[in-house]
């Protein structure tokens, strides 16, 4: 029998959920037996008063109050038990009205934790059962991603297994170590090297590469780490892309009209194909993003880390500078000579031979080939 996959995700809050869910997507389209692989934004289908709300907050406190976001996330268990419940409640009959019973999935992934509990709550009133996934897009994995109706966990990493045992005590059997999902262009774009990404891209293939992203919004004082790397006395290729943040995307064209002759710097906006300038990079410079760190280290570029944002972009950071995959800096001078030291020496392959061990470049197929085991498993237990 063909099965129904209802992808839930957020984008709100960052693009990367999204990306992960639309990998999922385009894997489960193709595979035998899928008859329909959808994906929703959770808050947008359920109450868009509150997605509006939730966004305002969220942007908010990362702006004005970063130290609070990030006691708000670390206390995850607190909130989790007060929040959850009537939230979870509310928004489970919005999306049961709404989209679970027109959709009438047989599974229903969720690649963002917030809306989690609604759908747990949804499962236990569903008149059709469906089986109910979680895929954190990080490298940590906190309260608001476990329920006990969940019936599958795919992690990025076996320390995420070890947490889900140890602190939340989740069956073994429940969790799944796959990767980050990614999208298949990545698993392709490895094949390609370095400057032949540089010579299709349009830029100089025989320079040494910097690029440096922000993520959708343009995020980490991108502005000051490129002044700092057109001081470097040796010639450098710095690509800028600056997401949907039009404004640094005029200021840093600004700033590359007075960038001189020694260096190159390319600014771009919001792009789409990403692995192909991940592939072309020498070393990136981005905040800690889950989907973004997934994707470096598929294409084994070398990470420098900055600025990461409160709460699960700090545990993504800590997660990979511990397994000596990527370097934290905490100042663009610092960046500066990081890269310096990088082109001189080991270092920057060193860490590229640490990526290779953590990268799983094809996480969005073996995570849709256990969904499909997942639910013929739920159809053997039903007699089916």
């Amino acid at each position: 029998m063909a099965k129904r996959f209802l992808l839930v995700t957020e984008e709100w809050a960052g693009s990367g959920h999204r990306v992960a869910a639309e990998a999922l997507q385009e894997v489960l389209q193709k595979m035998d037996g899928a008859e329909s692989a959808r994906v929703i934004g959770g808050l947008q289908t359920a109450s868009p008063g509150l997605r509006v709300l939730s966004r305002f907050f969220y942007f908010n406190m990362l702006k004005y109050a970063k130290p609070i976001w990030h006691s708000m996330y670390e206390q995850d268990e607190m909130w989790g038990k007060s929040l959850s419940k009537p939230l979870g409640w509310w928004l489970s009959t919005r999306l049961l009205r709404r989209v679970l019973q027109a959709e009438q999935p047989d599974v229903v992934i969720a690649t963002h934790a917030y809306c989690l509990s609604a759908l747990a709550y949804a499962k236990k009133k569903a008149d059709k059962p469906f089986r109910l996934v979680s895929v954190p897009t990080d490298f940590h994995i906190n309260r608001f991603w476990v329920d006990p109706q969940i019936d599958a966990y795919m992690v990025a990493h076996e320390q995420m297994a070890e947490r889900l045992q140890r602190r939340y005590q989740i069956r073994p059997e429940k969790i799944h170590v796959c990767g980050i999902p990614i999208r298949h262009a990545f698993s392709l774009a490895e094949k390609t090297a370095r400057h032949e990404w540089k010579k299709r891209l349009g830029i100089a293939p025989e320079r040494f590469t910097v690029l440096i992203g922000g993520g959708e919004g343009g995020y980490g004082q991108m502005e000051e780490v490129i002044r700092a790397l057109l001081t470097e006395e040796e010639p450098l290729q710095v690509v800028a892309l600056t997401g949907k943040n039009a404004r640094l995307k005029k200021q840093l064209e600004a700033e590359q009209a007075h960038s001189g002759q020694r260096h190159q710097l390319v600014v771009k906006g919001f792009e789409d194909c990403m692995w192909q300038w991940i592939g072309a990079a020498d070393v990136y410079v981005t905040k800690p993003g889950g989907i973004t760190c997934a994707e470096s280290l598929a294409l084994r570029t070398p990470l420098i880390l900055y600025q990461p944002l409160p709460g699960q972009e700090r545990h993504n950071s800590a997660f990979l500078t511990q397994q000596n995959a990527a370097v934290l800096a905490s100042t663009p001078q610092e960046i500066r000579e990081i890269i310096r030291r990088w082109r001189h020496s080991d270092q920057k392959d060193r860490i590229a031979r640490q990526m290779d061990k953590l990268r799983r470049p094809a996480a969005a197929t073996h995570i849709a080939e256990l969904l499909f085991q997942l639910e013929s498993k739920f159809g053997n237990e039903k007699g089916e």
